[in-house]
């Protein structure tokens, strides 16, 4: 049934309380006036009369005493409908409450279609003082790359394009790659399925560096089994420190070899010469400490913020950021290896971790939106425009299909409040007194 014209805030509300039951948390007790309820009655079943459909009568001819009769249900329901945020709205109006977000409506009451009266709690806006924000102190590191910088990424680099000889004349030596077929015993059972074509570095800061010494003269095709204590810190934490009993076949012998930094290498990688590769390399380099230093600069100016403005947050905004930092924290550790039925044993644990910052998180978000407020800051077209651009560069898809997903999904509002966070934090950093060190 459509929704139809609204009754004035003046008539909807006959009485309405309201009390603070905790910090920044309202109920409201609204009741609605029986002659208002009586005329959007009224208004209702005059609407319904259009396209009442009752046997023995015409479409939109039926009488009203009958259609009362069989449209009861509907009316009531679009009644509760209209009146509800009516009455809400105007009470919000009246006790001068900044609510966040939509309320919570309860012990809803309406009988013999004379008598409404609900409750509703809602979030409001925290009180707080603004403490001083221009001009704030700020300590930014400078941008520096030395030649030990430049020469590190270029190691990397060489470390990245190594090429693996095949060695033909020779036994295992430590440095080499093994490639071999593996079998783990411990206590007479099998650690793992047997693990083919795996290679093997043979390096004394291993894992398990006996079996790397102990696989040193292996010849190709030759098998052996060695006997190894696993590490105190094996991450199997059943079998660590146990002795263990490893059958290796080597089927190949991997020496790496990595490129000499010349000319040539720097032309392998698209550049003309060592010395345009450096040059590159230090833009590069230059460009990410900046953006590290500037990062480092807003927290350091975002966390003054948090110390110097202390006040109580609506506790529920802070379980529901809580909820999003420990999932965030769940899939970092789960693409880490973490099984899920380790985490769920963690999650209190989690949570206690994450309280602290995410009570800061959202008391942040206050404080940046007062001072948008005072400082008549906001998201423009233009603002909008940009933002769409940037994520269709970031996910591949077309500005109109960034734009339509958003408005579809009802998200661009979301999508404001963060881009006037982001133009306030600008106009701090703007603001602030910054010394380079």
């Amino acid at each position: 049934m459509p929704c139809l014209w609204p009754v004035t805030k003046e008539e909807a509300i006959v009485k309405s309380k309201v009390k603070s039951t905790e910090e920044c948390s309202h109920l409201f007790e609204i009741e609605v006036s029986s002659q208002t309820i009586a005329k959007a009655f009224d208004e209702v079943y005059a609407e319904i009369l259009k396209f009442a459909n009752i046997p023995g009568f015409r479409v939109g001819h039926a009488p009203k005493e009958l259609v009362k009769k069989h449209y009861t249900k509907d009316a009531k329901s679009e009644v509760l409908k209209r009146l509800i945020p009516e009455a809400y709205i105007s009470a919000v109006e009246e006790h001068r409450i900044v609510p966040i977000g939509l309320p919570e409506i309860s012990d809803v009451v309406f009988e013999d279609e004379k008598a409404l009266s609900f409750k509703a709690r809602v979030l409001t806006r925290p009180k707080f003082k603004l403490k001083h924000y221009l001009a704030l102190e700020l300590k930014k590191k400078m941008a520096g790359v030395t030649d030990a910088d430049i020469d590190k990424t270029i190691e990397n680099l060489r470390q990245m394009h190594a090429v693996y000889i095949e060695v033909e004349d020779r036994p295992l030596a430590m440095g080499d790659y093994a490639v071999s077929d593996l079998e783990c015993y411990v206590d007479g059972q099998a650690v793992h399925k047997k693990r083919e074509n795996l290679w093997l570095y043979l390096d004394r800061e291993s894992l398990v560096p006996e079996l790397s010494e102990k696989m040193v003269g292996m010849k190709k095709l030759e098998e052996r089994d060695i006997e190894a204590a696993l590490p105190e810190k094996y991450p199997d934490k059943r079998i660590a420190g146990k002795p263990a009993r490893y059958h290796v076949l080597v089927k190949g012998i991997k020496l790496r070899q990595l490129p000499k930094v010349d000319d040539e290498f720097a032309k392998d990688l698209g550049k003309a010469s060592l010395d345009e590769l450096k040059k590159e390399i230090a833009g590069e380099l230059e460009a990410r400490a900046k953006a590290n230093a500037d990062i480092e600069a807003e927290n350091h100016l975002l966390g003054a913020l948090m110390d110097d403005n202390v006040f109580s947050v609506p506790s529920s905004l802070v379980n529901r950021q809580l909820d999003f930092m420990v999932e965030d924290a769940r899939k970092r550790l789960e693409e880490k290896g973490f099984k899920a039925e380790e985490l769920d044993k963690k999650n209190e644990e989690l949570k206690e971790k994450f309280r602290k910052d995410a009570e800061r998180q959202v008391r942040l978000l206050f404080i940046l939106d007062e001072i948008a407020l005072k400082e008549n800051i906001d998201t423009s077209e233009e603002d909008l425009k940009n933002a769409y651009k940037s994520i269709s560069a970031q996910t591949g898809k077309t500005e109109e299909a960034v734009k339509d997903y958003y408005e579809k999904k009802n998200l661009v509002d979301s999508l404001k409040t963060k881009i006037k966070e982001e133009n306030t934090i600008k106009f701090l950093l703007q603001n602030a007194r910054a010394t380079e060190i």
